[in-house]
């Protein structure tokens, strides 16, 4: 039981450092506010998940497992923050923007579930591609 443990510790803290340096990218560099900084992660981080189910699906050696709770559930938890997103939207409303952070809201996580589709399209095309040709076309 350790392992995915710290799989996913590993993973959280390898996410949460990769959005933090977006951030300050983001933020700092390009001078981009909160709200277009947390769009870009969070549909990133929903096309890396769609990656990751890929990646991981029909597979149940434990490296296989361990690469989902180290990527999938780590890194993609970490890295993506949906506490920060309803706090941005709270703050939002409260400024009196309810019409500007319902489409906010609302491309938000249409743009998050077009991103997911996405990664599960590319990585069937991409990563499944790969399992058929070493595994024999199982």
């Amino acid at each position: 039981m350790m392992k995915p443990i710290l799989a996913v510790g590993m993973g959280s803290a390898l996410g949460g450092l990769a959005r933090f340096g977006i951030d300050f990218c983001c933020l700092s560099i390009f001078g981009m506010n909160l709200y277009g900084f947390l769009f870009i992660v969070n549909v990133l981080g929903s096309f890396l998940i769609g990656l990751c189910v890929i990646q991981s699906q029909g597979r149940m050696s434990e490296a296989h497992s361990l690469h989902w709770y180290f990527w999938g559930l780590g890194f993609c938890g970490g890295f993506t923050t949906f506490a920060y997103f309803v706090f941005l939207l709270s703050k939002g409303i409260f400024e009196a923007n309810v019409l500007t952070m319902a489409l906010y809201a609302s491309l938000s996580i249409i743009c998050a579930l077009v991103a997911l589709l996405i990664g599960l399209v590319v990585g069937q095309k991409f990563l499944k591609g790969d399992d058929l040709s070493s595994s024999g076309g199982e």
